[in-house]
């Protein structure tokens, strides 16, 4: 499905190899540029801004600098939760700090950061740049909040999706909004298109929430449970330890407390309660409810130029190409 946007995947590749190619080499920007070229993905996030610009009438060379400008701040981000999250796996792939150690990861995340601001500043659009700062700030907040998720008994399913709104979807709205900026787009263009990034983000965490637990190793490129490891309050979890018996409650608090441990046999118990508190058909239908929302605000843009028509059905596609990545990636279907 994806060889219809082929040729925008490609031309962002370039456009960044191109930046990284005029930069003065040392050695921690030999190593960061490698493995970010390296880490793989869909370059979902920069491709979103890209195309919201084209979705308002504006070009995608508007918005290059800043889609790169995300792009490595999407990896710096990323670098900097594998650290937090004990992740030695990403994309079937070594993470940054399994290759180079937690010091030297920390010290790459940093430097992106670094780099990504430098890009963003070339827009030299001082909306712009607030939008993608915030979302930086953000993306922290989110990061600090979730730790109430990892040790309070009591986490309400309002809080879960404040913090991925933080965590996550802080930067595909960011992506959205400063791409409809870039390309000159109305006020309630933006506005919409803000709004399909907000929601997108949601939904892309929820789903991978899920395949965190009914994910396939083998095709999520990293093993499953880590977040059970890490004590995260999924909404998975959430909605389990809700619904559950006595019982299976009991274990699953043991569980996140870290009074049992994580075996093969605990996640599989835990999958069997996720699956008969219908709580994995509870967090998928929540996901498939903010794509259709996200679908929604592209749907309600105006003018139809088919320019314009062209970026909103691909940005359409993201948003059904996220529910049907996670629906080959499972493991169980319901």
């Amino acid at each position: 499905m994806w060889e219809w946007m082929a040729e925008d995947l490609q031309y962002f590749d370039r456009k960044m190899s191109e930046v990284f190619a005029v930069m003065e080499e040392n050695t921690i920007l030999k190593e960061c540029l490698a493995y970010t070229k390296n880490a793989g993905g869909k370059r979902i996030r920069p491709l979103i801004c890209l195309l919201s610009a084209e979705s308002v009438g504006g070009s995608r060379e508007d918005a290059t600098d800043v889609a790169i400008s995300i792009e490595l701040l999407h990896n710096a981000s990323l670098i900097h939760d594998d650290i937090i999250d004990n992740n030695y796996i990403r994309r079937m792939k070594p993470s940054n700090p399994a290759i180079y150690g937690e010091e030297k990861a920390i010290i790459m995340g940093d430097f992106l950061f670094g780099i990504s601001c430098m890009m963003l500043a070339r827009c030299k659009d001082a909306r712009v740049m607030e939008i993608v700062s915030r979302a930086v700030s953000e993306i922290a907040e989110g990061e600090y909040l979730s730790f109430n998720l990892r040790y309070s008994d009591e986490v309400s399913e309002s809080f879960y999706l404040k913090v991925i709104s933080l965590k996550t979807a802080s930067v595909f709205k960011a992506s959205a909004e400063a791409g409809a900026v870039l390309g000159g787009g109305k006020e309630e263009d933006v506005r919409h298109l803000r709004a399909y990034g907000l929601n997108l983000g949601i939904a892309y965490q929820i789903q991978d929430d899920i395949l965190d637990i009914f994910g396939d190793p083998s095709t999520i490129g990293k093993p499953v449970g880590l977040d059970i490891k890490n004590g995260e309050r999924t909404i998975l979890m959430i909605h389990a330890l809700e619904n559950a018996g006595k019982e299976d409650r009991d274990f699953l608090m043991q569980i996140l407390s870290g009074e049992l441990p994580v075996t093969e046999d605990h996640i599989k118990r835990i999958r069997e309660i996720m699956l008969s508190t219908d709580s994995l058909r509870y967090a998928t239908e929540l996901a498939e409810s903010f794509v259709e929302t996200a679908k929604m605000h592209v749907s309600m843009m105006k003018n139809t130029h088919s320019q314009k028509m062209e970026a909103r059905k691909k940005l359409m596609f993201i948003a059904d190409w996220s529910m049907k990545r996670m629906r080959e990636q499972m493991i169980v279907y319901t």
